[in-house]
């Protein structure tokens, strides 16, 4: 059968019965480019229906927290603006799939994507297509947010973001296991207070598990964070007064101590190369490892086998190792909001993220989904303190926390440094081989971008 055959006949024919070529053509085509338009972007009908409601489509890793406050926020505004959620799950997006999926829809410049979330990392790269916020929100809406958080969403003298939720990294321990142990309180108390690495490797002769300790050591993100955590508890990074350095002293240091922890004191697995947050979590629950990193939002929605989830309810939190100076550090991380300079619907957007960032969402969202709030009052009020002791605790782990440098390019070195990072993780490379490889291909990036600047 012809698909055609209708369009044709619709086609006002000519008394000789003939019409030229090309307007038939024309014709087809424009009726496929209209079909093809309504089916990829049916949203697009809001405008030709006049329809009153504003919709907003939300991008993110829809979770049950997000499905509960979104249903609230409609039903509060119902018959004024609808938000609609775009999920991008986690199980099927990795960070950075998800980050290019977001690129791709936004350089078509339009509204398919009002709204979406971002790790705080991405700013930079987003910000030709964020709307600057900064005309939407007073000084004292900005004022009770965590300036940790806040600052991560301004790039260039301008706030392109508003924090969604912070996270931090932090230590992972087994209380149950703990509590066998001969010297259980003073293991406890070492931890309340602060757990010098020296004092955690020497706990290895006090268990009878083969490891200890697991991190997140694949080559990506996580493994950046653990390292700049190791790297900023010697008071050392890989950026500094505009510039990327990963190959000197401390930065070799640090490295070595990751890989020591491995291969010369074996408390940690050589899988750790292999492993993301799901599989540290999922490997160090289901072999009853006794210590390891993650974060307290990814620890929820890791998607951990049936077997291993048993056991959360077993596990306590701490701030990370301190170093010789006695010092503990933790990479900030979490989510920032942004919208869509290409949006139609500005104003309802931000309605939402006013409403996100309330008091009582904040709540709903710690309390569903472990998302740490990012209102100041969780963290100083002495009542939701009370409410909500587990916040207390992070209040020094986030005063302490290292942001990761906000640079343009930051994204290209940190896949660089990760890639050669755990080449050393799996003895393919000496630390300094390593470093030293990961530092030219550094450069040889940041020299193509000035060229291209130019």
């Amino acid at each position: 059968m012809n698909p055609f055959k209708n369009i044709y006949n619709s086609v006002p024919h000519s008394s000789s019965g003939n019409i030229p070529n090309w307007l038939i053509y024309f014709i087809i085509l424009v009726a496929i480019i209209i079909s093809v338009v309504f089916y990829l972007f049916p949203f697009q009908n809001d405008f030709i229906t006049n329809e009153k409601v504003a919709k907003v489509y939300f991008a993110d890793n829809i979770t049950k927290a997000h499905t509960e406050l979104i249903k609230i926020f409609n039903e509060k505004y119902k018959g004024e603006i609808e938000v609609i959620p775009v999920d991008i799950p986690t199980e099927k997006f990795t960070t950075n799939k998800r980050k290019e999926l977001i690129a791709l829809t936004l350089r078509s410049r339009n509204s398919r994507i009002d709204l979406f979330a971002v790790d705080q990392i991405w700013i930079p790269r987003f910000a030709k297509w964020a709307e600057p916020l900064e005309n939407y929100f007073s000084a004292n809406e900005l004022e009770k947010l965590l300036p940790q958080a806040l600052n991560t969403c301004v790039y260039n003298d301008t706030m392109f973001a508003i924090p969604f939720f912070i996270d931090v990294g932090v230590l992972y321990y087994r209380k149950d296991l703990i509590e066998k142990l001969d010297n259980a309180s003073e293991v406890k108390e070492k931890l309340k207070e602060g757990i010098s690495w020296n004092d955690l490797i020497k706990l290895k002769e006090s268990f009878r598990n083969k490891y200890l300790y697991v991190f997140q050591g694949d080559a990506y993100e996580g493994l950046i964070c653990n390292y700049i955590e190791i790297l900023g508890i010697e008071g050392g990074g890989i950026y500094a007064n505009g510039k990327f350095d990963v190959y000197n002293s401390q930065t070799i240091a640090s490295a070595q101590k990751l890989v020591d922890l491995i291969y010369k004191y074996k408390i940690t697995p050589k899988d750790v190369a292999k492993f993301d947050e799901s599989k540290s979590y999922e490997y160090a629950l289901e072999n009853n490892i006794p210590f390891f990193r993650g974060w307290p939002t990814t620890l929820k929605y890791s998607n951990l086998v049936s077997k291993t989830t048993n056991k959360l309810n077993l596990l306590g939190e701490a701030a990370l190792p301190k170093g010789s100076n006695g010092y503990s550090t933790s990479t900030i991380g979490g989510w920032n909001f942004i919208l869509s300079r290409f949006s139609s619907v500005k104003k309802e957007a931000v309605t939402f993220i006013k409403f996100v960032v309330s008091q009582e969402i904040q709540e709903l969202n710690f309390n569903t989904g472990s998302y740490l709030p990012i209102i100041k009052s969780f963290y100083n009020n002495n009542e939701l303190i009370k409410k909500y002791p587990r916040l207390g605790e992070f209040k020094q782990i986030i005063e302490n926390g290292l942001h990761r440098p906000s640079d343009d390019n930051y994204t290209k070195i940190s896949d660089v440094l990760s890639l050669y990072l755990n080449k050393a993780l799996k003895k393919e490379l000496t630390v300094q081989e390593a470093l030293k490889s990961a530092q030219a291909q550094i450069n040889s990036i940041l020299n193509a971008a000035l060229q291209n600047e130019n």
